[in-house]
Protein backbone atom coordinates (compact mmCIF):
# COMPACT_ATOMS: atom_id res chain seq x y z
CA UNK A 1 0.00 0.00 0.00
CA UNK A 2 3.00 2.32 0.30
CA UNK A 3 2.98 2.92 -3.44
CA UNK A 4 -0.55 4.30 -3.17
CA UNK A 5 0.72 7.02 -0.85
CA UNK A 6 2.68 8.57 -3.72
CA UNK A 7 -0.40 8.79 -5.94
CA UNK A 8 -3.15 9.48 -3.43
CA UNK A 9 -5.14 12.68 -3.22
CA UNK A 10 -3.85 15.33 -0.81
CA UNK A 11 -6.79 16.40 1.36
CA UNK A 12 -7.10 20.06 2.28
CA UNK A 13 -6.39 20.77 5.94
CA UNK A 14 -9.61 21.00 7.94
CA UNK A 15 -11.58 18.79 5.58
CA UNK A 16 -12.37 15.16 6.21
CA UNK A 17 -11.60 12.58 3.55
CA UNK A 18 -14.72 10.75 2.33
CA UNK A 19 -13.47 7.60 0.55
CA UNK A 20 -16.82 6.82 -1.09
CA UNK A 21 -16.76 10.14 -2.95
CA UNK A 22 -13.46 9.25 -4.61
CA UNK A 23 -14.98 5.82 -5.21
CA UNK A 24 -17.82 7.50 -7.08
CA UNK A 25 -15.24 9.49 -9.02
CA UNK A 26 -13.70 6.15 -10.04
CA UNK A 27 -17.07 4.95 -11.35
CA UNK A 28 -17.60 8.24 -13.20
CA UNK A 29 -14.20 8.32 -14.89
CA UNK A 30 -14.24 4.64 -15.86
CA UNK A 31 -17.71 5.12 -17.36
CA UNK A 32 -16.45 8.03 -19.45
CA UNK A 33 -13.39 6.06 -20.53
CA UNK A 34 -15.64 3.16 -21.58
CA UNK A 35 -17.82 5.56 -23.57
CA UNK A 36 -14.87 6.98 -25.48
CA UNK A 37 -13.25 3.57 -25.99
CA UNK A 38 -16.45 2.51 -27.70
CA UNK A 39 -16.77 5.75 -29.69
CA UNK A 40 -13.20 5.67 -31.00
CA UNK A 41 -12.57 1.93 -31.27
CA UNK A 42 -15.89 0.91 -32.79
CA UNK A 43 -14.87 2.48 -36.10
CA UNK A 44 -11.72 0.35 -36.19
CA UNK A 45 -13.34 -2.83 -34.88
CA UNK A 46 -16.88 -3.21 -36.17
CA UNK A 47 -18.31 -0.15 -37.87
CA UNK A 48 -20.48 0.79 -40.80
CA UNK A 49 -19.24 3.60 -43.10
CA UNK A 50 -21.14 6.06 -40.90
CA UNK A 51 -19.24 4.86 -37.85
CA UNK A 52 -22.31 3.36 -36.12
CA UNK A 53 -21.97 0.00 -34.45
CA UNK A 54 -24.58 -2.71 -34.29
CA UNK A 55 -26.87 -2.52 -31.25
CA UNK A 56 -28.14 -5.41 -29.18
CA UNK A 57 -24.70 -6.25 -27.83
CA UNK A 58 -24.70 -5.90 -24.03
CA UNK A 59 -21.15 -4.55 -23.71
CA UNK A 60 -21.64 -2.17 -26.61
CA UNK A 61 -24.96 -0.97 -25.18
CA UNK A 62 -23.52 -0.50 -21.69
CA UNK A 63 -20.49 1.40 -22.98
CA UNK A 64 -22.77 3.60 -25.10
CA UNK A 65 -24.24 5.22 -21.96
CA UNK A 66 -20.89 5.76 -20.26
CA UNK A 67 -21.19 9.48 -20.90
CA UNK A 68 -23.55 9.69 -17.90
CA UNK A 69 -20.33 9.61 -15.90
CA UNK A 70 -20.08 13.33 -16.70
CA UNK A 71 -23.40 13.98 -14.96
CA UNK A 72 -22.20 11.91 -12.01
CA UNK A 73 -19.14 14.17 -11.84
CA UNK A 74 -21.47 17.17 -11.71
CA UNK A 75 -23.39 15.65 -8.78
CA UNK A 76 -20.13 14.90 -6.96
CA UNK A 77 -18.96 18.49 -7.48
CA UNK A 78 -22.28 19.75 -6.13
CA UNK A 79 -21.76 17.64 -3.02
CA UNK A 80 -18.11 18.57 -2.40
CA UNK A 81 -18.43 22.29 -3.10
CA UNK A 82 -21.65 22.74 -1.15
CA UNK A 83 -20.52 20.80 1.93
CA UNK A 84 -18.56 23.65 3.63
CA UNK A 85 -21.44 26.08 3.05
CA UNK A 86 -23.97 23.53 4.27
CA UNK A 87 -21.91 23.05 7.44
CA UNK A 88 -21.84 26.82 7.94
CA UNK A 89 -25.60 27.28 7.56
CA UNK A 90 -26.92 24.00 8.98
CA UNK A 91 -24.39 22.99 11.63
CA UNK A 92 -23.08 26.37 12.82
CA UNK A 93 -19.73 25.50 11.28
CA UNK A 94 -16.89 27.83 10.45
CA UNK A 95 -17.76 30.68 8.14
CA UNK A 96 -16.51 30.09 4.60
CA UNK A 97 -14.29 32.91 3.35
CA UNK A 98 -15.24 33.70 -0.23
CA UNK A 99 -11.77 35.02 -0.90
CA UNK A 100 -10.17 31.78 0.28
CA UNK A 101 -12.78 29.77 -1.61
CA UNK A 102 -12.02 31.41 -4.96
CA UNK A 103 -8.26 31.50 -4.42
CA UNK A 104 -8.34 27.80 -3.62
CA UNK A 105 -10.33 27.01 -6.75
CA UNK A 106 -7.82 28.89 -8.90
CA UNK A 107 -4.69 27.47 -7.28
CA UNK A 108 -6.09 23.95 -7.28
CA UNK A 109 -7.52 23.50 -10.78
CA UNK A 110 -5.81 26.15 -12.89
CA UNK A 111 -2.15 25.01 -12.95
CA UNK A 112 -2.85 21.44 -14.19
CA UNK A 113 -5.29 22.88 -16.72
CA UNK A 114 -2.81 25.46 -18.07
CA UNK A 115 -0.13 22.76 -18.35
CA UNK A 116 -2.60 20.58 -20.26
CA UNK A 117 -3.48 23.38 -22.68
CA UNK A 118 0.21 24.07 -23.32
CA UNK A 119 0.72 20.38 -24.09
CA UNK A 120 -2.28 20.52 -26.43
CA UNK A 121 -0.66 23.29 -28.46
CA UNK A 122 2.55 21.26 -28.58
CA UNK A 123 0.51 18.28 -29.78
CA UNK A 124 -1.00 20.40 -32.55
CA UNK A 125 2.43 21.65 -33.60
CA UNK A 126 4.25 18.33 -33.57
CA UNK A 127 1.58 15.77 -34.47
CA UNK A 128 -1.90 16.89 -35.46
CA UNK A 129 -0.97 19.37 -38.18
CA UNK A 130 0.57 16.47 -40.10
CA UNK A 131 -2.65 14.39 -39.97
CA UNK A 132 -5.21 14.71 -42.82
CA UNK A 133 -7.88 13.81 -40.25
CA UNK A 134 -7.37 17.32 -38.85
CA UNK A 135 -8.15 19.44 -41.93
CA UNK A 136 -8.13 22.65 -39.90
CA UNK A 137 -4.41 22.14 -39.29
CA UNK A 138 -3.22 19.84 -42.07
CA UNK A 139 -1.04 21.69 -44.59
CA UNK A 140 -2.52 24.93 -43.30
CA UNK A 141 0.04 27.73 -42.90
CA UNK A 142 -2.34 29.37 -40.42
CA UNK A 143 -2.58 26.24 -38.25
CA UNK A 144 -1.16 27.99 -35.19
CA UNK A 145 -3.81 30.70 -35.31
CA UNK A 146 -6.60 28.15 -35.55
CA UNK A 147 -5.24 26.07 -32.69
CA UNK A 148 -4.54 29.07 -30.49
CA UNK A 149 -7.94 30.66 -30.87
CA UNK A 150 -9.61 27.53 -29.51
CA UNK A 151 -6.98 26.83 -26.84
CA UNK A 152 -7.10 30.43 -25.59
CA UNK A 153 -10.90 30.25 -25.53
CA UNK A 154 -10.55 27.11 -23.43
CA UNK A 155 -8.11 28.95 -21.18
CA UNK A 156 -10.93 31.39 -20.42
CA UNK A 157 -13.40 28.48 -20.09
CA UNK A 158 -15.42 30.13 -22.83
CA UNK A 159 -15.05 27.94 -25.92
CA UNK A 160 -18.67 26.81 -25.71
CA UNK A 161 -19.98 30.34 -25.41
CA UNK A 162 -17.79 31.72 -28.19
CA UNK A 163 -17.90 28.94 -30.76
CA UNK A 164 -20.94 26.88 -29.65
CA UNK A 165 -19.01 23.68 -30.19
CA UNK A 166 -16.77 21.33 -28.24
CA UNK A 167 -13.22 22.55 -27.52
CA UNK A 168 -10.43 21.75 -29.96
CA UNK A 169 -8.36 19.63 -30.04
CA UNK A 170 -9.60 17.98 -26.79
CA UNK A 171 -13.38 17.80 -26.96
CA UNK A 172 -13.86 16.55 -23.39
CA UNK A 173 -12.87 19.91 -21.92
CA UNK A 174 -16.43 21.17 -22.42
CA UNK A 175 -17.49 19.75 -19.06
CA UNK A 176 -14.66 21.55 -17.26
CA UNK A 177 -16.15 24.80 -18.56
CA UNK A 178 -19.46 23.79 -16.96
CA UNK A 179 -17.67 22.94 -13.72
CA UNK A 180 -16.03 26.38 -13.58
CA UNK A 181 -19.36 28.08 -14.21
CA UNK A 182 -20.67 26.19 -11.20
CA UNK A 183 -17.60 27.02 -9.09
CA UNK A 184 -18.25 30.71 -9.64
CA UNK A 185 -21.91 30.52 -8.62
CA UNK A 186 -21.71 27.82 -5.94
CA UNK A 187 -21.40 30.17 -2.93
CA UNK A 188 -24.55 31.99 -4.01
CA UNK A 189 -26.49 28.86 -4.92
CA UNK A 190 -25.53 27.41 -1.53
CA UNK A 191 -27.69 30.05 0.17
CA UNK A 192 -30.46 27.54 -0.29
CA UNK A 193 -29.14 26.00 2.93
CA UNK A 194 -30.20 29.16 4.75
CA UNK A 195 -33.82 28.10 4.38
CA UNK A 196 -35.10 27.05 7.79
CA UNK A 197 -36.84 23.70 8.10
CA UNK A 198 -35.36 20.60 6.53
CA UNK A 199 -38.63 19.70 4.82
CA UNK A 200 -38.97 23.04 3.01
CA UNK A 201 -35.32 23.13 2.00
CA UNK A 202 -35.28 19.60 0.64
CA UNK A 203 -38.63 20.08 -1.10
CA UNK A 204 -37.22 23.13 -2.88
CA UNK A 205 -34.12 21.21 -3.96
CA UNK A 206 -36.27 18.28 -5.12
CA UNK A 207 -38.46 20.65 -7.18
CA UNK A 208 -35.41 22.23 -8.79
CA UNK A 209 -33.98 18.81 -9.63
CA UNK A 210 -37.31 17.77 -11.16
CA UNK A 211 -38.16 20.96 -13.06
CA UNK A 212 -34.78 22.15 -14.35
CA UNK A 213 -34.56 19.43 -17.06
CA UNK A 214 -37.88 20.68 -18.46
CA UNK A 215 -36.70 24.29 -18.27
CA UNK A 216 -33.42 23.42 -19.97
CA UNK A 217 -35.21 21.54 -22.74
CA UNK A 218 -37.61 24.44 -23.29
CA UNK A 219 -34.79 27.01 -23.34
CA UNK A 220 -32.70 24.97 -25.78
CA UNK A 221 -35.71 24.75 -28.08
CA UNK A 222 -35.90 28.53 -28.21
CA UNK A 223 -32.21 29.01 -28.98
CA UNK A 224 -30.92 29.23 -32.52
CA UNK A 225 -28.00 27.10 -31.38
CA UNK A 226 -29.04 24.91 -28.41
CA UNK A 227 -25.42 23.95 -27.72
CA UNK A 228 -25.02 26.97 -25.43
CA UNK A 229 -27.79 25.61 -23.21
CA UNK A 230 -27.24 21.86 -23.41
CA UNK A 231 -23.49 22.03 -22.81
CA UNK A 232 -23.45 24.76 -20.19
CA UNK A 233 -24.43 25.11 -16.55
CA UNK A 234 -27.94 26.13 -17.64
CA UNK A 235 -28.52 22.64 -19.03
CA UNK A 236 -26.88 20.74 -16.19
CA UNK A 237 -27.65 22.64 -12.98
CA UNK A 238 -30.04 19.92 -11.81
CA UNK A 239 -27.13 17.50 -11.31
CA UNK A 240 -25.24 19.92 -9.07
CA UNK A 241 -28.41 20.33 -7.01
CA UNK A 242 -28.46 16.54 -6.60
CA UNK A 243 -25.12 16.98 -4.84
CA UNK A 244 -26.65 19.74 -2.71
CA UNK A 245 -29.44 17.44 -1.59
CA UNK A 246 -27.02 14.62 -0.77
CA UNK A 247 -24.88 17.08 1.25
CA UNK A 248 -27.99 18.16 3.19
CA UNK A 249 -28.80 14.54 4.04
CA UNK A 250 -25.16 13.74 4.78
CA UNK A 251 -24.95 16.42 7.45
CA UNK A 252 -28.41 16.25 8.99
CA UNK A 253 -29.63 12.66 8.58
CA UNK A 254 -26.66 10.58 9.75
CA UNK A 255 -25.85 9.61 6.18
CA UNK A 256 -22.18 9.56 7.15
CA UNK A 257 -22.82 6.50 9.35
CA UNK A 258 -26.07 4.88 8.18
CA UNK A 259 -27.31 1.35 8.65
CA UNK A 260 -26.06 -0.31 5.47
CA UNK A 261 -27.86 -3.08 3.65
CA UNK A 262 -27.92 -4.82 0.30
CA UNK A 263 -31.23 -3.24 -0.72
CA UNK A 264 -29.34 -0.11 -1.71
CA UNK A 265 -26.87 -2.22 -3.71
CA UNK A 266 -29.83 -3.67 -5.58
CA UNK A 267 -31.20 -0.18 -6.21
CA UNK A 268 -27.87 0.90 -7.68
CA UNK A 269 -27.87 -2.15 -9.95
CA UNK A 270 -31.45 -1.44 -11.03
CA UNK A 271 -30.52 2.20 -11.73
CA UNK A 272 -27.63 1.10 -13.98
CA UNK A 273 -29.87 -1.36 -15.83
CA UNK A 274 -32.52 1.34 -16.30
CA UNK A 275 -29.97 3.70 -17.88
CA UNK A 276 -28.95 1.04 -20.40
CA UNK A 277 -32.47 -0.19 -21.16
CA UNK A 278 -33.97 3.28 -21.59
CA UNK A 279 -30.94 4.93 -23.21
CA UNK A 280 -32.99 5.97 -26.25
CA UNK A 281 -35.98 7.23 -24.29
CA UNK A 282 -36.52 11.01 -24.24
CA UNK A 283 -37.56 10.59 -20.60
CA UNK A 284 -34.13 9.43 -19.50
CA UNK A 285 -32.94 13.03 -19.34
CA UNK A 286 -35.78 13.76 -16.91
CA UNK A 287 -35.14 10.68 -14.79
CA UNK A 288 -31.33 10.84 -14.79
CA UNK A 289 -30.96 13.33 -11.89
CA UNK A 290 -33.10 11.03 -9.73
CA UNK A 291 -31.00 8.05 -10.78
CA UNK A 292 -27.84 9.96 -9.82
CA UNK A 293 -29.42 10.73 -6.44
CA UNK A 294 -30.06 7.01 -5.82
CA UNK A 295 -26.48 6.14 -6.79
CA UNK A 296 -25.00 8.80 -4.49
CA UNK A 297 -27.12 7.66 -1.55
CA UNK A 298 -26.32 4.04 -2.33
CA UNK A 299 -22.61 4.84 -2.10
CA UNK A 300 -23.11 5.46 1.61
CA UNK A 301 -25.97 3.08 2.40
CA UNK A 302 -25.22 0.05 0.24
CA UNK A 303 -23.31 -2.68 2.06
CA UNK A 304 -21.32 -3.85 -0.96
CA UNK A 305 -21.10 -0.42 -2.59
CA UNK A 306 -19.71 1.17 0.58
CA UNK A 307 -16.92 -1.41 0.81
CA UNK A 308 -16.10 -1.39 -2.90
CA UNK A 309 -16.04 2.39 -3.24
CA UNK A 310 -13.91 2.69 -0.12
CA UNK A 311 -11.23 0.31 -1.39
CA UNK A 312 -7.83 2.11 -1.35
CA UNK A 313 -7.03 1.21 -4.96
CA UNK A 314 -10.42 2.45 -6.12
CA UNK A 315 -10.18 5.71 -4.17
CA UNK A 316 -6.62 6.32 -5.37
CA UNK A 317 -7.61 6.01 -9.03
CA UNK A 318 -10.74 8.05 -8.37
CA UNK A 319 -8.59 10.74 -6.78
CA UNK A 320 -6.69 11.08 -10.07
CA UNK A 321 -9.89 11.61 -12.07
CA UNK A 322 -9.10 15.22 -13.04
CA UNK A 323 -5.87 14.19 -14.75
CA UNK A 324 -7.41 11.05 -16.26
CA UNK A 325 -10.34 13.06 -17.57
CA UNK A 326 -8.15 15.64 -19.29
CA UNK A 327 -5.86 13.15 -21.01
CA UNK A 328 -7.85 9.95 -21.59
CA UNK A 329 -9.53 10.91 -24.88
CA UNK A 330 -6.20 11.82 -26.48
CA UNK A 331 -4.60 8.65 -25.14
CA UNK A 332 -7.37 6.44 -26.54
CA UNK A 333 -6.97 8.12 -29.94
CA UNK A 334 -3.27 7.25 -29.91
CA UNK A 335 -3.47 3.80 -28.31
CA UNK A 336 -6.04 2.50 -30.79
CA UNK A 337 -3.41 2.73 -33.51
CA UNK A 338 -1.53 0.01 -31.62
CA UNK A 339 -4.26 -2.03 -29.99
CA UNK A 340 -6.65 -1.90 -32.96
CA UNK A 341 -4.80 -4.84 -34.47
CA UNK A 342 -5.98 -7.11 -31.66
CA UNK A 343 -9.30 -8.30 -33.02
CA UNK A 344 -11.48 -11.33 -32.47
CA UNK A 345 -14.26 -9.94 -34.72
CA UNK A 346 -16.67 -10.46 -31.81
CA UNK A 347 -17.85 -6.95 -31.01
CA UNK A 348 -18.47 -7.29 -27.29
CA UNK A 349 -15.21 -9.14 -26.72
CA UNK A 350 -13.20 -6.67 -28.81
CA UNK A 351 -14.63 -3.70 -26.92
CA UNK A 352 -13.99 -5.39 -23.60
CA UNK A 353 -10.38 -6.20 -24.53
CA UNK A 354 -9.78 -2.66 -25.72
CA UNK A 355 -11.31 -1.21 -22.55
CA UNK A 356 -9.24 -3.40 -20.21
CA UNK A 357 -5.96 -2.82 -22.05
CA UNK A 358 -6.49 0.89 -22.59
CA UNK A 359 -7.74 1.50 -19.05
CA UNK A 360 -4.60 -0.09 -17.63
CA UNK A 361 -2.38 2.00 -19.91
CA UNK A 362 -4.33 5.20 -19.23
CA UNK A 363 -4.27 4.77 -15.45
CA UNK A 364 -0.51 4.01 -15.53
CA UNK A 365 0.35 7.01 -17.72
CA UNK A 366 -2.03 9.36 -15.94
CA UNK A 367 -0.66 8.33 -12.55
CA UNK A 368 2.69 9.74 -13.71
CA UNK A 369 1.05 12.91 -15.05
CA UNK A 370 -0.95 13.23 -11.84
CA UNK A 371 2.18 13.01 -9.69
CA UNK A 372 3.95 15.59 -11.87
CA UNK A 373 1.25 18.08 -12.82
CA UNK A 374 -1.66 17.81 -10.39
CA UNK A 375 -0.74 16.41 -7.01
CA UNK A 376 1.76 19.20 -6.16
CA UNK A 377 -1.01 21.78 -6.57
CA UNK A 378 -3.27 19.96 -4.13
CA UNK A 379 -1.21 21.44 -1.32
CA UNK A 380 -2.94 24.59 -0.15
CA UNK A 381 0.34 26.37 0.59
CA UNK A 382 2.08 25.69 -2.71
CA UNK A 383 1.96 29.35 -3.91
CA UNK A 384 3.69 30.60 -0.75
CA UNK A 385 6.20 27.73 -0.96
CA UNK A 386 7.07 28.67 -4.54
CA UNK A 387 7.32 32.33 -3.60
CA UNK A 388 9.67 31.51 -0.71
CA UNK A 389 11.84 29.40 -3.00
CA UNK A 390 12.08 32.19 -5.57
CA UNK A 391 12.78 34.96 -3.06
CA UNK A 392 16.55 34.33 -2.77
CA UNK A 393 16.80 34.29 -6.57
CA UNK A 394 14.97 37.61 -6.84
CA UNK A 395 17.06 39.14 -4.08
CA UNK A 396 20.27 37.97 -5.76
CA UNK A 397 19.11 39.42 -9.07
CA UNK A 398 18.20 42.72 -7.39
CA UNK A 399 21.58 42.86 -5.61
Amino acid sequence: MKILGHFSRITTSGRSFIPQIDGLRFIAIMSVVAFHVRAICSYHLHASPSGKTIEGDLVNDAFSVGDVGVQLFFAISGFILSLPFARQYLCAGNRVSLREYYVRRVTRIEPPYVIHLALLFLLCAVVLRHFPSHPQLYQNPAWAGHALKHILASLAYANGFIYATHPYPNIVLWSLEVEVQFYILAPFLARVFMIGGAGKRRALLACLILLLPFAGGYASGLCQNPYRIIFSLAGNLQYFFVGFLVADLYLTSRLAAPARNFIWDLLILMAAVAIVCFRHSPWLNIALPGIMFICCLGAFRGAAAFRFLGNPWITTIGGMCYTIYMYHWLMISMLVRLTGRWRTHILWLDLLIQFVVMSAAIVFLCAILFALFERPFMRRNWPSAVWSALRPVKEAAAG
